[in-house]
């Protein structure tokens, strides 16, 4: 069997020019992933409390690899790659435990997507091609901590709030950040983003 495999690898394909930030959303989504780092049937801790009346925690492998090997590292940078030091000289780790078990819920409720006959492996009745969709009753529905004392979420609109196809209306205003390779310019940015939280704004 190969087109599984193929198909994961077209992710990359496809992302090549394109955004980081699309890349791990398809990866995540994939079923063979999923299978591999353990997000796929993902059942949060109240769904098998009501379904089966014991503790159950989600699981956690996907939470920690998306952070350790997937985006952030082990280890806080400054912007020019350096690594952030506290007090005492010591590296500062980017998450702890706690952030693992928190985001290991947000990954609850991949399941795979209805089985089509049109693929390889038809037969074994598991569409492991198509991107994974999100079982509503598996998925955890608590607020789950970021790793800034925050809330993931946070200072996003709700969806209810928003005006009808606000973004397109008379008077929007749009801002081209543009690019730099200088460290200063980054630096700049970093911190005021640091600083704003929601949208960056260049200082000059």
């Amino acid at each position: 069997s190969t087109e599984l495999f193929v198909n994961y690898y077209d992710i990359f394909v496809r992302g090549a020019f394109g955004s980081f930030r699309d890349v791990l959303r398809d990866v995540s989504y994939s079923p063979i992933m999923g299978q591999m780092l353990g997000h796929l049937n993902s059942r949060s801790g109240p769904y098998v409390w009501r379904s089966q009346g014991r503790v159950s925690f989600a699981d956690e492998n996907f939470a920690r690899e998306v952070m350790q090997l997937f985006s952030i590292g082990l280890i806080m940078l400054n912007p020019d790659g350096t690594p952030q030091l506290d007090v005492s000289g010591k590296t500062i780790s980017t998450y702890s435990n706690n952030d693992i078990t928190s985001y290991a819920r947000s990954w609850t409720g991949f399941v795979r997507q209805t089985a089509r006959a049109n693929i390889e492996e038809a037969n074994t009745r598991e569409n492991k091609v198509d991107p994974m969709k999100i079982n509503a009753d598996y998925r955890d529905p608590f607020p789950k901590t970021d790793l800034y004392g925050g809330f993931i979420g946070d200072k996003y609109p709700l969806c209810s709030d928003m005006i009808k196809d606000g973004f397109l209306s008379k008077g929007s205003s749009y801002r081209l950040l543009g690019s730099s390779f200088e460290p200063d310019f980054y630096m700049r940015v970093w911190l005021t983003e640091a600083e704003e939280g929601d949208h960056m704004i260049l200082s000059e």
